[in-house]
């Protein structure tokens, strides 16, 4: 195998790459909707009660130190066992990169290139992807760095220029809780505990790559808290310019508020803004999940993940395209079929199943350490 280049990431990136990663497509298809105008309170609890299993990713991950989830699995559960399950695992990445390559493209051709084939779409990003991995994990930690302030803070305007255009109403959002926390836990799993929150399982792949590895837990967890806010702020004004079934109903509904906004006859459209900026959102979290498949069949099959980054790029790109025939069934398969199938066992299953041999071989290590 050849000399791995040594990839190495800032806190600050860790924090700013998690925030854009559940941002993703989160903040363009919206979640939490059929809490109805409980939505941004129903984020808020996903988010407080996903510091659970995030810390659980956190502590396997730190328990074996400088080895990623594939590796751990290598040393727990040996080499064959190991290679099925990192096989799945490979197959779960770029199935969620192929799926949130999917909302991008149904997003650029529904709003702004109408007659731009999705196909064209879909290769031209995940080239664009592949180029930014092939250079290394760094790469991306630096553009991220580059872009975050201009994300976050579209977001947070967004609000703003609302109120100003006097389309925000607080009527929208109430009553708080008709119904009870039924409605709002019935959101919360198992829709919102594994999207977006549980996918951060994918930064199992990423965390041993972290400059301070020892805070790189707290960093996680703090870029959670924050992105949690601001995904149940951005719900919340969504909600009280739409009003929760105009909201349901939308696409993108964060796009259809933002149609909303007119300031003096002259800002206007500033959807097309919001497009360009969430973007680097939705490259964020198709490129962990794309490093975190590509890490897989390095380890698999022993060559350096670059040798396989712009093949899986083209079958990702086509894998886009083929998993369902329109965006009212891509969607439907998201919520009713995903969470259950797929989700939860990769989020929840295999990391429990993981706990008692992660637990049992980081003794015999450290036991080793200690007679040398």
């Amino acid at each position: 195998m050849q000399k791995e280049l040594v990839e190495k990431i800032s806190l600050t990136q860790l924090f700013i790459l998690v925030s854009a990663f559940l941002f993703g497509s989160a903040i363009v298809v919206g979640i939490g909707g059929e809490a109805e105008q409980d939505s941004w309170i129903a984020i808020i609890v996903a988010c407080l009660l996903s510091i659970i299993p995030v810390w659980f990713y956190i502590f396997l991950v730190s328990r074996i130190p400088e080895k990623n989830l594939f590796e751990i699995m290598e040393i727990a559960f040996g080499k064959m066992i190991s290679k099925v399950l990192i096989l799945l695992y490979i197959l779960y990445f770029f199935y969620i990169s192929a799926r949130v390559l999917r909302d991008f493209g149904e997003l650029i051709v529904g709003d702004m290139l109408v007659n731009t084939p999705i196909e064209v779409i879909s290769i031209t990003f995940m080239l664009f992807v592949a180029y930014i991995l092939y250079l290394g994990l760094e790469v991306l930690g630096r553009f991220s760095e580059i872009y975050a302030p201009y994300l976050m803070g579209s977001i947070l305007a967004v609000g703003i220029l609302l109120l100003f255009s006097r389309e925000l109403h607080v009527k929208n959002v109430l009553p708080i809780l008709p119904e009870g926390i039924g409605p709002v836990m019935n959101t919360v799993f198992p829709k919102l505990i594994t999207f977006p929150f549980g996918e951060l399982v994918a930064f199992m792949m990423i965390l041993p790559y972290a400059s301070k590895v020892r805070y790189a837990g707290k960093t996680t967890i703090l870029a959670l808290m924050v992105s949690g806010l601001i995904l149940a702020y951005s719900s919340f004004v969504q909600i009280a310019t739409l009003g929760p079934e105009a909201k349901l109903r939308s696409k993108f509904p964060l796009l259809t508020a933002t149609g909303e906004i007119s300031l003096w006859n002259f800002i206007e459209r500033v959807d097309l803004i919001i497009i360009f900026v969430v973007m680097f959102g939705i490259l964020v979290k198709i490129s962990i999940f794309f490093y975190g498949g590509l890490k897989g069949l390095e380890l698999v099959f022993n060559r350096p993940y670059r040798a396989f980054i712009y093949p899986m790029a083209m079958i990702i790109a086509f894998m886009s395209i083929i998993i369902s025939k329109n965006f009212a069934e891509h969607i439907s398969e998201g919520i009713s079929m995903v969470p259950w199938i797929i989700h939860i066992p990769f989020q929840y299953g295999i990391p429990l199943l993981l706990f008692p041999f992660v637990l049992w071989k980081s003794k015999g290590l450290r036991s080793e350490g200690k007679k040398r």
